[in-house]
């Protein structure tokens, strides 16, 4: 009898459980750390586009939010996730992780533009298989891992 009541509270348990409904949930921004935040902001802008939409400043440090638009304005109005920087005592992290995944229409333009900015590239973009997607890890000049990914050629 004890079995068979464990049973059926373990059954209105997870029928309780199954109609709640989720939270909604969105990204609002990947982080990444740097010796100098203003230093890679400024990579940041050069190589991406970006535009500082915010900064946070606080007794010997600073946070700066960035995010995409033709202009500042439009930049600061995007809804979508933003890249902050915030200050990290030391860039001598080797992570191998990306911190950042971009979508890019030319990853090989791309590359270039991480280079020419301060950035480096770990070898050159690659086609991933079959799929038609071509991948570039780059690093900003505080080593951060950034992925770079142009979707297949329509």
């Amino acid at each position: 009898m004890m079995k068979i009541a464990k049973f059926s509270l373990g059954i209105g348990a997870v029928m309780l459980t199954a109609g709640v409904a989720q939270a909604e949930v969105t990204l609002n921004a990947a982080r990444v750390g740097a010796e100098d935040v203003l230093g890679l902001a400024e990579f940041y802008e050069s190589a991406f586009g970006l535009k500082e939409v915010n900064r946070l400043e606080f007794p010997g440090n600073v946070e700066v939010m960035l995010n995409f638009g033709a202009t500042t304005d439009a930049a600061k109005t995007n809804s979508a996730a933003e890249v902050v920087i915030m200050h990290r005592e030391s860039n001598a992290i080797d992570d191998p992780v990306p911190h950042i995944i971009f979508n890019v229409s030319d990853v090989k333009a791309t590359a270039a533009a991480v280079k020419a900015a301060g950035g480096t590239m770990d070898g050159d973009p690659q086609a991933f298989g079959d799929s038609g997607i071509v991948i570039g890890l780059a690093r900003d000049p505080a080593g951060n891992r950034i992925e770079l990914i142009q979707q297949p050629q329509r």
